[in-house]
């Protein structure tokens, strides 16, 4: 079988701006027969993420996080369908996802690394389990519900960083439904702010390249600042913290 795969194919250098150059598209033939355990994979979406940014480098700066190497296939979260197997824990038009998936048409894929996903769970939309049903919507879930010691009726205020991102816009959902009285998104734009108050429900949101953080934020946070969800660090975070 001849697939199409997405390949490293230089190095922007440490703090470069990433550009198409960087990438290749080519051919690749995939062998027809399956070993023992495997699965051959159609690949349906596929994440484009900001870590992804430290794996282009040699050394990405984190332990956990291994660089992609150059002229190999590059790889992140993504969900396919099981096209043929030879694993009995998945079979034959299951759909699968997994966080290191390989950018390509078609992949062999051991079916132990894969896991299972239920198409009713997201409404038939296979691509939410690599968003709000999948890696990023369970870091908002667990940061909420195991470190905001959110209470309800408690009349808390809650104020998410990075609020129009991929995490934050779904950490500061939950704040809301599980009871904070006020969530205040800080962001990079006007047009993120509309969003986060028009059509996520945020109580007010803080453009941070046009605004002076530390004024809006009291002045949106009138009885203080109960749950700081961070996904920025840096001065940003000092100036919440220091409230």
């Amino acid at each position: 079988m001849q697939v199409q795969r997405v390949v490293l194919n230089s190095r922007p250098g440490k703090n470069g701006v990433p550009v198409p150059e960087n990438f290749r598209l080519e051919e690749k033939t995939l062998a027809p027969d399956l070993k023992d355990g495997e699965v051959l994979v159609r690949t349906l979406y596929l994440s484009v993420d900001p870590y992804m940014r430290c794996r282009m480098n040699e050394d990405t700066g984190a332990e956990y996080l291994a660089p992609w190497q150059l002229s190999e296939c590059v790889d992140g979260g993504g969900v396919g369908i099981v096209e043929s197997s030879h694993c009995p824990s998945c079979m034959k038009g299951d759909v699968v996802t997994n966080l290191n998936w390989p950018w390509q048409t078609h992949a062999v894929m051991q079916g132990s690394a894969l896991q299972k996903v239920d198409p009713q769970l997201v409404d038939g939309h296979l691509s939410y389990c690599l968003g709000a049903v999948g890696i990023t919507g369970l870091t908002a879930l667990l940061g909420v519900r195991e470190k905001g010691n959110v209470t309800k009726g408690g009349n808390q205020t809650m104020v998410v960083s990075g609020a129009a991102g991929a995490c934050g816009s779904i950490a500061g959902q939950i704040g809301r439904l599980d009871g904070c009285d006020r969530v205040v998104g800080i962001c990079g734009s006007d047009e993120k702010c509309r969003a986060l108050v028009e059509d996520l429900g945020f109580s007010a949101a803080i453009n941070y390249r046009q605004e002076n953080i530390s004024a809006r934020l009291k002045e949106s946070c009138p009885h203080g600042i109960d749950v700081y969800f961070d996904n920025v660090g840096g001065a940003i975070s000092d100036t919440v913290i220091s409230q």
